[in-house]
C-alpha cells in the first residue's frame, strides 16, 4: 500500500490496534525513508484545535526549533519538500477538520512524503486509501489447547495474563473458557488487556462467566446506544464496576488530563468533595493494575495516561456528574499555579528542572490556555496564563507558537488588563528576536498607553527596556544604551532581579555595539558575577557572550573564546538556538582574526545552518552584528553544515554545542581529522552503545536530552552506514581510539 499511494489511514474502532499497527509498519518501512519516520500524537490537542495547533504538532514532532515570525504550516513548507520521510498521524478523529486541511497541503508541497494517519473515520482527501483494521482473529469453538496459542486473541491473551500471574497456562482444563473469552471479547485488543488486569483476581472461568452476565443483561437499546463492539465498552464499564468508591471518581476526573500528567498534579486537579488528596495514589495504583491508567517513564519521572477510549468513558461520566466544567477550571488553575511557580524559581539554580517540567507540561499548558480562550468570560485567565508561560515561548524553540498563541487572544479585543499588558511586552520581546522590528510599534503603544492610564512603574519599565532593545536591533545603538541603562535601574529599584539581569546583558551587547568595549565588559563582568553567585544560568549565559563580544572588539580573541565557550556551556538544556548560534558566528570571526580561516569556515558554515533551522538570520539583532558578520566570514560559506544531512532535521541545539565545543579541540573530522568519522562525542555515545546502554540511558550517562541522545546515535548509524547498534559495537571493539 505504501508503493500505491503517499497517504494512508488505519480505520477502526478505539481500541482496535490503529496506532499499534501504524508505529509497527512505520518502524518497518523507516529504512526506506532516509530522513526517518515521526510520530505526532495528536491526542495530546484538545477537541476542536485548528489547523495552526495541528501543523504546531508536527513542527514539534519533527523536533523543528521554529524561531522564525512565519506561521507553523509555512515553516513546515519550507522544510519538507527536501526530505523523504514518513510522518504519522496518530488519533485524527478529535481534531479530523484541521486534519483534512492540512495533510493535502502537505503532500501537494512535499514529492517525497508519505503519511500514515489513524482515525476512527476517513479523511476524505484525494489520494486516501483507506485500510480497515479488523480486530484480532478468535478462535474456533473445540480448537485443541496446543493450537490456541497460535491465535491472535488467545496470544495476547496469555501474554497480558502471565504478566500478572506467572503460572497462567493454556491448558486442556481451561481451554473451553480461553475460546469463549475472546469470542466475547470480540478480538479487541483493549478490551483483551483489561480482562486480562482481572486474572490477578478471578480464574478465566470466573471472568468468563461474569462477563457473559453483563452482555446478555444488556437490553436492546443499550446495544443499539452503543458502538458496534459492545464487548469492550461491556468490559470498560465492568471494570469501572469493579473500582473501589475513590477510584471510580478518580477514573471519571482523569478526563481533564489530554495528554500524560503526574501525580502531583492529579492530587491538586481532582482532589476535592469526596476524594481527598491523600486517596489519589492508592486510587491511581489500583487503576494502573487494571490498566485503566498506563504508566510512562520514558521522562525519567513517572507520568500517567488514559488509553483514549477508557478516557472518552471517564468523559462521559464526568458529565454525568455534572464536573467536567469545574475540572477544568481546577486545571487551568493549576496550571496557572505552576506557570507562577517557574517565575518565582526562575532566578536561581533551579532552571534545569523547571525547564524539563516545562517540557513535560506543555501539553497541560496549552490545553489550559484553550480552554480558558474558548470560554465565556474565561479570554483575561487566558491572557495571564500566555504571560506567565514566557520562557516556556522563549526556551524550546516555541518563539513562533507562543507569538501565534499570544496574538490570538490580543486580537479578540481584551479589555486593557495587567494581563494583557503582560502579554504586551512579551509578545514584544519574542517578535523583536524573530526580526520583526515592526509589529511591537503598536504593541509598545497601547502598552505605553496603559502603563500611564494605570500609573503603574513595572509596564513604564518594560515600555523602556523593550523599546531599547527594538532600539538595538534596527541600529540606533545609543538609544539603546541610554533605554537600556534607566530599564536596569527601574527593575533594581523594584526588586525584579530577573528582569535586571536581562537589561544588564542587553545593555552590555548594547554598548559593545556601540564602540563602548570597555564599558560593555564592566557591565557583563558584573552580570556574571551576580548570576553566579545566585546559581543562574540563563541570564548568565547571555552576559557570557556579551563579555566575549566585548573582548572580541578589543581584539583579546583568547579572552574571547574562552568567555564565548562558557556561554556554550551555559546553554545546554536550555533548547536556545539563537543563543548558540549568535555565540558560534561570534567564535567564527575570532578564528577568521586569527586567520584560521579553515575553522572559521565550518563554525560559519554550523551558525548558518542552525540560523536556517531556526528560519531567522543573524539580521534580525541588528545592522552591527550583520556588518561584523560580513567583514568577519571566509567565502564561500556553504548553506548548511554537512553534518545536518542524515537526518530529516539539523542538529538540536545541544548538539550544535558539543559540535562547536568538538570544532574548538579539534575533535571534529571537520576541523582537523579528516580521517575519523566520528566526532569527539560520537565516539563517547558509540562507546555506551557498545556497553548495551539504551539511548535513555546514554542520555542519563551523559546529561543530555534523550533526543539529543537519539541524533547521535542516528547520526553513528547514518556516518558508520550500519544499519544496527550490533554493528556499532562490533566497530567499536576493534575502534584503535582510546575510551
Amino acid at each position: 500500500m505504501l508503493a500505491q499511494s503517499r497517504l494512508i489511514t488505519f480505520t477502526g474502532p478505539g481500541g482496535v490496534g490503529k496506532t499499534r499497527l501504524a508505529l509497527e509498519v512505520a518502524h518497518r518501512a523507516q529504512g526506506k525513508f532516509p530522513d526517518g519516520a515521526w510520530l505526532v500524537r495528536l491526542t495530546d490537542l484538545s477537541v476542536g484545535a485548528g489547523t495552526n495547533d495541528v501543523e504546531a504538532a508536527i513542527v514539534s514532532a519533527l523536533g523543528i526549533s521554529d524561531q522564525s515570525a512565519t506561521s507553523p504550516r509555512d515553516k513546515l513548507l519550507s522544510v519538507l519538500p527536501e526530505r523523504r520521510l514518513m510522518l504519522v498521524l496518530d488519533n485524527c478523529e478529535h481534531v479530523i477538520d484541521a486534519v483534512r486541511l492540512t495533510v493535502p497541503v502537505l503532500l501537494r508541497a512535499a514529492p517525497n512524503l508519505h503519511v500514515i494517519t489513524t482515525s476512527r473515520e476517513h479523511l476524505g482527501v484525494v489520494g486516501e486509501v483507506l485500510r480497515p483494521v479488523l480486530p484480532l482473529s478468535v478462535p474456533e469453538l473445540g480448537t485443541p489447547a496446543e493450537q490456541l496459542i497460535a491465535d491472535g486473541s488467545v496470544s495476547l491473551l496469555v501474554e497480558r495474563a502471565v504478566a500478572v500471574d506467572p503460572d497462567f497456562d493454556v491448558t486442556g482444563v481451561n481451554a473451553d473458557a480461553v475460546i469463549e473469552l475472546c469470542r466475547l471479547l470480540e478480538g479487541s485488543p483493549l478490551a483483551i488487556e483489561l480482562a486480562a488486569a482481572k486474572l490477578r483476581s478471578l480464574t478465566i472461568e470466573q471472568v468468563v462467566e461474569r462477563f457473559r452476565k453483563r452482555l446478555t443483561s444488556l437490553t436492546a437499546s443499550d446495544v443499539n446506544s452503543m458502538s458496534r463492539h459492545r464487548s469492550l465498552r461491556a468490559m470498560v464499564d465492568w471494570s469501572y464496576d469493579l473500582c473501589h468508591g475513590t477510584a471510580q471518581v478518580l477514573w471519571r476526573r482523569l478526563a481533564v488530563f489530554a495528554a500524560t500528567f503526574d501525580l502531583e498534579l492529579t492530587e491538586q486537579v481532582c482532589a476535592f468533595g469526596e476524594l481527598r488528596a491523600d486517596d489519589v495514589f492508592d486510587s491511581i495504583d489500583r487503576l494502573v493494575a487494571q490498566s485503566i491508567v498506563l504508566t510512562d517513564r520514558g521522562a525519567g519521572t513517572m507520568r500517567y495516561y488514559l488509553p483514549a477510549t477508557v478516557r472518552e468513558v471517564a468523559a462521559e461520566l464526568a458529565d454525568q456528574a455534572g464536573e467536567t466544567e469545574q475540572l477544568h477550571r481546577r486545571h487551568r488553575d493549576v496550571m496557572l499555579r505552576r506557570a507562577a511557580r517557574v517565575l518565582t524559581q526562575w532566578w536561581g539554580p533551579s532552571q534545569d528542572s523547571l525547564i524539563r517540567q516545562m517540557s513535560l507540561d506543555h501539553p497541560s499548558y496549552v490545553a489550559a490556555v484553550h480552554w480558558s480562550a474558548t470560554t465565556p468570560s474565561e479570554g483575561q485567565v487566558a491572557l495571564e496564563l500566555l504571560g506567565r508561560l514566557r520562557y516556556q515561548w522563549l526556551l524550546n524553540g516555541r518563539l513562533a507558537e507562543g507569538r501565534m498563541r499570544i496574538e490570538s487572544m490580543l486580537e479578540d479585543e481584551t479589555p486593557p488588563s495587567a494581563a494583557r499588558a503582560h502579554c504586551l511586552w512579551v509578545v514584544t520581546w519574542i517578535a523583536l528576536l524573530q526580526g520583526d522590528h515592526e509589529s511591537p510599534v503598536s504593541w509598545l503603544k497601547e502598552l505605553e498607553s496603559y502603563a500611564a492610564e494605570s500609573d503603574d512603574e513595572v509596564f513604564a519599565a518594560h515600555v523602556r527596556h523593550w523599546k531599547a532593545l527594538r532600539d538595538l536591533f534596527t541600529g540606533d545603538t545609543a538609544a539603546a544604551v541610554g533605554g537600556f541603562s534607566r530599564a536596569v535601574e527601574d527593575h533594581a529599584a523594584r526588586g525584579d532581579r530577573e528582569m535586571e539581569m536581562t537589561a544588564r546583558y542587553m545593555l552590555a551587547s548594547a554598548l559593545a555595539a556601540d564602540g563602548a568595549a570597555d564599558r560593555a565588559l564592566a557591565e557583563a563582568r558584573d552580570a556574571v558575577t551576580l548570576c553566579e553567585q545566585h546559581g543562574e544560568r540563563s541570564a548568565r549565559g547571555y552576559a557570557e557572550w556579551s563579555a566575549a563580544l566585548a573582548h572580541w572588539s578589543l581584539g583579546a580573541y583568547d579572552e574571547a573564546e574562552r568567555s564565548a565557550r562558557r556561554a556554550l556551556a551555559l546553554r545546554r538544556g536550555f533548547g536556545d538556538g539563537i543563543a548558540v548560534a549568535l555565540t558560534t558566528d561570534l567564535l567564527a570571526w575570532t578564528a577568521y582574526d586569527r586567520r584560521q580561516f579553515g575553522r572559521a569556515r565550518v563554525l560559519s558554515r554550523t551558525a548558518m545552518g542552525l540560523w536556517q533551522a531556526m528560519g531567522t538570520s543573524i539580521d534580525a539583532f541588528g545592522p552591527q552584528l550583520s556588518g561584523f558578520a560580513v567583514a568577519h566570514t571566509p567565502t564561500p560559506v556553504e548553506p548548511a553544515p554537512a553534518d545536518t544531512s542524515h537526518s530529516a532535521r539539523p542538529m538540536d541545539v545541544d548538539e550544535a554545542i558539543d559540535f562547536v565545543l568538538g570544532v574548538l579541540d579539534g575533535a571534529h573530522r571537520s576541523a582537523r581529522l579528516p580521517s575519523e568519522p566520528l566526532t569527539k562525542r560520537e565516539l563517547e555515545v558509540a562507546a555506551l552503545v557498545e556497553m548495551g546502554l539504551s539511548n535513555r540511558e546514554i542520555a542519563e550517562r551523559l546529561v543530555i536530552s534523550k533526543r539529543t541522545a537519539d541524533g547521535h546515535v542516528e547520526r553513528i548509524l547514518s556516518k558508520l552506514g550500519f544499519a544496527s547498534r550490533a554493528q556499532v559495537a562490533a566497530w567499536m571493539a576493534r575502534h584503535p581510539t582510546p575510551r
